[in-house]
């Protein structure tokens, strides 16, 4: 199934394999368990703030974000989580489906060092669909920036 997140690897011929699962899965921890593959691989997509503007930072599925350290790479005084409201109409994506790619607005995306020269997935935008590929393609589809993100 084409999703934005497809198309937009396609355009940039970025090779990668959709991974399909029973999409009740709702963490990134039962979507590791779901595909058969580690933890550490299914890269969560979570949405920030910083007053009135929003970030991406992409963290392992067995992490926690930093915010601090999300905000200090983002050069912010302060970073939060964003309202849950706020995902859809920033994204473009329903909450448990957010992809780094192929977003509604154009946002910073922040991607932790440890996908650096391996396989990682992420969400392919839509519920019950990874994206496996690697993180030195996917910093690049995005114009991302590597950073330690992990508490």
């Amino acid at each position: 199934m084409r999703t934005l997140a497809t198309d937009q690897l396609d355009r940039l011929k970025i090779a990668y394999q959709v991974l399909a699962y029973d999409e009740v899965e709702k963490t990134a921890l039962e979507v590791a368990r779901k595909l058969g593959i580690a933890p550490s691989d299914v890269f969560k997509t979570l949405l920030v703030r910083s007053g009135r503007e929003f970030a991406l930072g992409v963290v392992p599925g067995d992490q926690e974000l930093s915010l601090h350290a999300l905000a200090r790479v983002w050069r912010r005084a302060e970073a939060e989580m964003a309202n849950p409201a706020d995902i859809q109409r920033i994204t473009g994506y329903v909450r448990g489906s957010v992809s780094p790619l192929g977003t509604r607005r154009v946002l910073p995306v922040f991607l932790d060092r440890s996908a650096q020269a391996r396989t990682i997935a992420v969400s392919a935008g839509q519920r019950g669909q990874e994206l496996l590929l690697r993180g030195d393609d996917l910093l690049l589809a995005v114009a991302g920036t590597w950073a330690a993100l992990c508490r």
